[in-house]
């Protein structure tokens, strides 16, 4: 029997917080189908398939100040709470990114449900170290950011954490 993928969805490059926004959505119904998420989890936990936002500081189309830029960042942080994936991952070194992080801590995503960290290579190590955050098969993933993202991650996950990748088209 072959093992479950990891399912895995990838902002086009040069994606934007309406974008990302978007391809949120589109996660939230590759989730349902795939039984993944805390929506889809019975009173006891049963289900083990997690749904995850793996985000970095995205393009700017419309020549926004930092100020608005963060407050767009913010706003997404906070929708990836409200479609309730289960860990969200920020990426970088910006205000910009940790407006994110922090949009998703001040919707509700706190504790080890949200992880702020500098670099794609922290991003691998604190999946690597941290107890529970380690996508698995049957997984859900959504990454959107610079783009040394993507390749770092799913290079990990095949490579090292040996996961099948299933890049979802959409």
């Amino acid at each position: 029997m072959t093992a479950e993928p990891l399912h895995v969805l990838i902002a086009a490059p040069g994606a934007d917080v309406a974008d990302v926004k978007k391809l949120l959505r589109e996660m939230v119904a590759v989730a349902a189908d795939a039984g993944a998420g805390s929506m889809h989890r019975g009173a006891g936990g049963e289900s083990s398939r997690r749904t995850w936002a793996v985000f970095g500081e995205l393009a700017d189309r419309d020549g926004l100040d930092d100020n608005a830029r963060a407050v767009e960042h913010d706003s997404l942080g906070r929708q990836a709470v409200r479609v309730a994936v289960d860990k969200i991952i920020a990426v970088g070194q910006t205000r910009i990114v940790r407006a994110l992080h922090q949009g998703a801590v001040m919707e509700g995503s706190w504790g080890d449900e949200a992880a702020f960290v500098g670099t794609p290579a922290e991003a691998i190590d604190h999946m690597r170290t941290a107890p529970g955050y380690a996508p698995g098969p049957g997984d859900v993933v959504v990454i959107a950011g610079p783009d040394d993202l993507a390749p770092a991650l799913v290079d990990y996950w095949q490579t090292v954490a040996d996961l099948q990748v299933r890049l979802v088209d959409l």
